[in-house]
């Protein structure tokens, strides 16, 4: 994996015990920041991918914090860690944390599992940005994780899709007023990735695997793998991007437009 020049050397990603979270704090750090902090809800899972981290980048000096940012409490927890391991300031914030959701049609999702679905996806991004500002260094970037359903209508995914929707307009309002402090916002907004945990339990069966079966067929482009996605991340991350704000990029090898 490459990454552009010029990353800036703090950063925290939320979400990145596996899959696209983990493929970008690799790519990120393979271009040498010196501190990066790993997140996740398990404490084991965690341990795990700072390995993959520190075999894949030995140079890069890395920690894991469990935390479920999905609730104040853990959010600032761990930015309050983060902030101390990082020395105080923030260059750079993804934030790829999500819940573990299929695609389920509306008259079947529960009022609970509603909530839980804006929890894990849309507050867990508002309140990583909301608390890591602060102590985020002027001309930083963040970078947050939707997925598709924020664009295009899909059936089972009523809930989901507004979670995500929201996430974009979140992310290019905040976009028009960070940029008084040169910081830059973005969205990427994936659909199905190979390799991932999500895609795993979408095309496992019943409904979701059927309505996905015919995702893939429309990606002619081939399905992207995490580190298509954490490119995009990266450079978005990177100086290379520093006129670059307040947009939506999809990746999804040609799903839809």
């Amino acid at each position: 994996m490459t990454m552009p020049d010029n990353t800036s050397n703090h950063v925290l990603i939320t979400g990145s015990t596996s899959g696209i979270g983990l493929a970008t704090a690799c790519m990120i750090a393979h271009a040498g920041p010196t501190r990066l902090v790993l997140n996740g809800r398990s404490q084991e899972r965690g341990e795990v991918a700072l390995d993959k981290l520190k075999a894949y980048a030995p140079h890069t000096e890395a920690i894991f914090v469990a935390a479920d940012v999905s609730t104040q409490m853990g959010a600032k927890h761990l930015i309050d860690e983060s902030t101390k391991f990082l020395r105080g300031s923030i260059n750079v914030l993804v934030n790829s944390a999500g819940g573990d959701f299929k695609p389920t049609l509306f008259h079947e999702t529960s009022l609970a599992q509603s909530e839980q679905i804006i929890s894990h996806w849309l507050l867990s991004t508002i309140y990583c940005c909301s608390l890591a500002l602060p102590n985020m260094a002027d001309g930083g970037a963040i970078i947050n994780i939707a997925s598709d359903a924020a664009k295009v209508p899909t059936p089972g995914e009523s809930v989901i899709g507004a979670a995500m929707a929201a996430i974009t307009m979140f992310s290019r309002t905040l976009a028009m007023e960070a940029k008084r402090r040169r910081i830059r916002v973005n969205a990427v907004t994936p659909s199905l990735v190979n390799n991932t945990n999500t895609f795993n339990r979408v095309t496992e069966g019943g409904f979701s695997a059927k309505l996905f079966a015919k995702a893939v067929t429309a990606a002619h482009l081939g399905i992207p793998e995490p580190e298509d996605v954490a490119a995009v991340i990266a450079f978005l991350a990177s100086d290379q991007a520093r006129r670059l704000t307040g947009q939506v990029i999809s990746v999804n090898g040609g799903i839809s437009a």
